[in-house]
């Protein structure tokens, strides 16, 4: 049986530096459920030169009808991370940006017209 969720996406995730929050709605079918998981992290020195922020922030991951996102913050704006194939681990796509979590970390990578960065980001209990 098909049946429609509200997938519910807030963009902003309660970080203090963005001006305004937006909302988004996907409608999904299926009977699998939604599930949400927020996670803290923290990356290295390369961070900010990434687009990531220096200090530790969160990133949201959703499942559910098939679709695997994440939510993470990059120059200021909540980009939404889709799942692409992997060898191993999750990696996740969004324009130029890759978050490819393997084995408990995470490569951030930004190949754009300016050069190929990376940063290295760990899980950090959230205070």
């Amino acid at each position: 049986m098909q049946s429609k969720w509200n997938l519910l996406i807030v963009a902003a995730l309660g970080w203090s530096t963005l001006a305004g929050a937006a909302d988004l709605t996907i409608h999904l079918s299926g009977s699998q459920p939604i599930s949400r998981k927020t996670v803290q992290y923290q990356c290295d020195g390369q961070a900010a030169a990434t687009g990531l922020p220096a200090a530790a922030f969160p990133v949201e991951y959703i499942n559910g009808a098939g679709n695997s996102l994440v939510i993470v913050p990059v120059n200021g704006a909540s980009l939404i991370f889709t799942n692409v194939t992997s060898a191993s681990g999750a990696r996740y796509a969004a324009g130029q940006y890759i978050w490819w979590d393997a084995a408990g970390s995470v490569n951030f990578y930004s190949d754009s017209l300016a050069g190929k960065k990376q940063s290295a980001c760990h899980r950090v209990d959230a205070k």
